[in-house]
């Protein structure tokens, strides 16, 4: 069940973010200030809950991120640098981008890290 609504997450928020989000390439142009902000809002977005369902998925990531130690300017770098070890990233919304990092730093929620 958790897996299904990580999935169900990340479709409604993939779906989301390509009309309302900048994609890599957009965000890679701006300046290191503005993108670490933008990331900074992304990941506001990706933490809110709308349904109870999803509490415990945000809180994952929120602890997640919290134990790594990272702040706002090192998300953006990390993510920027796992951005740029894949394929193709400049059409992807940030936000998808982003939740793809935060799953290779963190792992899926319930699920134990290979």
């Amino acid at each position: 069940m958790r897996l299904v609504t990580v999935v169900l997450l990340l479709s409604a928020t993939t779906l989301h973010a390509q009309t309302l989000y900048l994609n890599y390439g957009q965000w890679e142009q701006m300046p290191t200030r503005f993108r670490e902000m933008y990331i900074a809002g992304a990941f506001d977005t990706l933490s809110v809950v709308a349904v109870p369902e999803q509490a415990p998925v945000a809180r994952y990531y929120n602890e997640c991120v919290a134990k790594n130690g990272l702040s706002v300017p090192q998300l953006a770098e990390n993510m920027k640098e796992y951005a740029e070890a894949q394929p193709s990233p400049q059409d992807k919304p940030i936000p998808s981008v982003l939740m793809r990092y935060l799953i290779s730093l963190c792992g899926l929620p319930g699920r134990p890290r290979d």
